[in-house]
This record gives C-alpha cells, sequence and structure tokens, in this order.
C-alpha cells in the first residue's frame, strides 16, 4: 500500500518542525516523552493499573513485544496514550512516537475490535503512524548524521536512545548512507 502524496515529506516537515519548536537542531534526539508533553498528550504507563488489575496488568506487561505496546484512549477530542512500560525504554519509545503520530495527523479513534472480535486495524492510518513514529525519532538530518559521523548503529541507538531497528529502518528509507557516498565520490 502506498501513501498519500506529499505523505513522506509531510512526515520529514513536522520531524523539523517539533525540534525546532522543542529547541532542537534538526539531527538532534528527539525525546518522545517530551514531546508528548510538547503536545499536551499525557502519557499513562500500564503499571499504573497494576493495583486495580493486577493479573491483566501483569500478563501484558511480561508477554514481550507483541501482545501490548500502546494505546490512544479519547475522552471526547482529548488523548491519552497509554504504554507498555514493561518493554524496553528504547521499545517505548518508539510506541510512543506511534501513538504521537495519530495524534499528530489527527487520526480519528478506532473501534479496537470488529464485530466479530477480531483486532480493527485500519491499515491506511497504520501505515501511516508507522512510517511518521520513526521519522520523528531519526530525522532525515539525524540518519545524515549518523552516517556523516561513522557512527554504528549501536553507537546511534545509544545517542538517539532507540531501537537498532529503527536505526536501521532510517537510514535504509532516508538513503543516508547513498546520499553521502555520492555527495563524497
Amino acid at each position: 500500500m502506498g501513501f498519500r502524496r506529499g505523505f513522506k515529506t509531510e512526515a520529514n516537515a513536522y520531524s523539523k518542525e517539533f525540534r525546532a519548536e522543542l529547541g532542537l537542531r534538526p539531527h538532534e534526539p528527539l525525546c518522545p516523552w517530551r514531546l508528548a508533553e510538547h503536545l499536551e498528550i499525557p502519557i499513562l504507563p500500564l503499571s499504573e493499573f497494576r493495583d486495580e488489575l493486577p493479573d491483566e496488568t501483569d500478563y501484558l506487561m511480561q508477554a514481550g513485544d507483541t501482545a501490548f505496546s500502546a494505546v490512544t484512549v479519547f475522552h471526547g477530542s482529548r488523548r491519552l496514550i497509554v504504554h507498555n512500560d514493561g518493554h524496553s525504554s528504547r521499545r517505548q519509545a518508539s510506541n510512543i512516537a506511534h501513538e504521537l503520530s495519530h495524534g499528530i495527523l489527527g487520526h480519528p479513534p478506532t473501534a479496537p475490535f470488529g464485530e466479530h472480535g477480531c483486532r480493527n486495524f485500519n491499515q491506511e492510518i497504520e501505515a501511516e503512524a508507522n512510517w511518521l513514529g520513526p521519522a520523528l525519532l531519526i530525522s532525515v538530518e539525524a540518519a545524515l548524521h549518523i552516517v556523516r559521523r561513522s557512527m554504528s548503529v549501536a553507537q546511534a541507538s545509544e545517542l538517539y536512545q532507540v531501537t537498532e531497528e529503527v536505526i536501521n529502518m532510517r537510514l535504509n528509507v532516508t538513503g543516508a548512507r547513498k546520499r553521502l557516498a555520492r555527495r563524497r565520490a
């Protein structure tokens, strides 16, 4: 499935715009918790539900990366992100950036389950959030900075506090290595 015309350019613009609003240079790390605060979107860790729902909370927090990552909860037009703080901090950054992307893009609430009880995913909006979330965390300028500084993926992961998978994905989709290799040639 392709994106609507201009979407990737829009995602890059958001990445730069929010860094500027937070007083960051285009290549500097962006903290999704700080961005959530800036956007006035509260974040609630799943562990907060442990007193009321101990078994359910423990299950979701210990079931690995596949059971539950994060969800946006709506109350009218207000959003709240509930995220799995049982994940690594770098995975949590991706989870939160993904949910923030839904808010930034103005995605409407959708029912979590379809009429037959299956998980209800709107492929188009999930694809957009799957693109914008990593773009917020690793801007085009950040990807170029990583390559210019000859950082390893592990070093970049440490600097930007995101998973190595996010670093690799953004280096690949931005073409950062190829772009800088052409300039050097």
